[in-house]
């Protein structure tokens, strides 16, 4: 079976996940309602709008979607990690001859895709409403447009894209090492913090980083891909001995 056949598999488990796809339902729209509550404060009425209870009913419970929106982002891409080890599909796969570095990289590649379509599912249309909301501001729209635009924004957007892929790698790392056990978030949250604290002490000795803001990115980007490449060797080897 070739890459492409097993991301095909995987969007088809994807889309007939019932659950998963009612709770990533459920949350979009609680974000969308928020989002327009947010958008139109000003115009609710005036019992609710200067009323305290209502206030921190508001903040409380923004603050509890949004660590509901954090936890089913990362919890998700675990649960496309780690359910072909769980429901025994994987060792069926192995067993029909697919080769395991392709199981690899179609893991990895499904894994960022169904992520970068979760966050567009739960954030695109709230976002969205913001920005309209902002549009009525022209100010603080052309503010918030510029500072974006800055170059040094466009190397902070390099970065997080670079870091989020490294994550999902060690993600897949945890997960391989574990063969899909819960324990393998502890495994990711140790790996993480091991590889936070080996990447700021190398930032450190890299000579590169004082002499501008590029030079700095620029090291940080390289670490990064230096990291995603020994996180999938590793991975790779792992899959590859394993008895399944």
């Amino acid at each position: 079976m070739t890459i492409q056949r097993i991301v095909k598999m995987e969007f088809f488990k994807f889309f007939h996940e019932k659950v998963y796809m009612l709770i990533f339902g459920i949350i979009a729209v609680l974000n969308i309602i928020f989002a327009l509550i947010l958008a139109n404060a000003q115009s609710l009425p005036a019992e609710l709008y200067g009323n305290k209870t209502f206030g921190s009913f508001m903040i409380i419970s923004i603050m509890l979607l949004i660590a509901a929106n954090f936890i089913l982002l990362y919890w998700y891409p675990f649960h496309v990690l780690s359910v072909d080890y769980n429901n025994d599909v994987l060792a069926l796969m192995m067993a029909s001859g697919i080769k395991r570095k392709h199981l690899f990289y179609a893991k990895l590649i499904v894994t960022i895709c169904l992520s970068m379509l979760a966050a567009v599912v739960l954030l695109l249309v709230p976002g969205t409403l913001l920005v309209i909301e902002l549009n009525k501001n022209i100010e603080m729209l052309q503010l918030v447009f510029s500072s974006f635009m800055n170059n040094f924004s466009w190397y902070y957007l390099i970065d997080l894209i670079l870091a989020y892929i490294t994550t999902v790698t060690l993600m897949l790392l945890a997960c391989t090492w574990m063969r899909g056990a819960k324990k393998a978030i502890l495994v990711f949250i140790g790996l993480t913090w091991g590889y936070r604290i080996i990447t700021s002490f190398a930032l450190l000795v890299i000579p590169t980083i004082d002499v501008n803001e590029m030079g700095h990115y620029l090291a940080i980007y390289g670490i990064q891909i230096i990291a995603m490449i020994l996180f999938g060797y590793i991975t790779q080897r792992i899959m590859a001995k394993q008895n399944l």
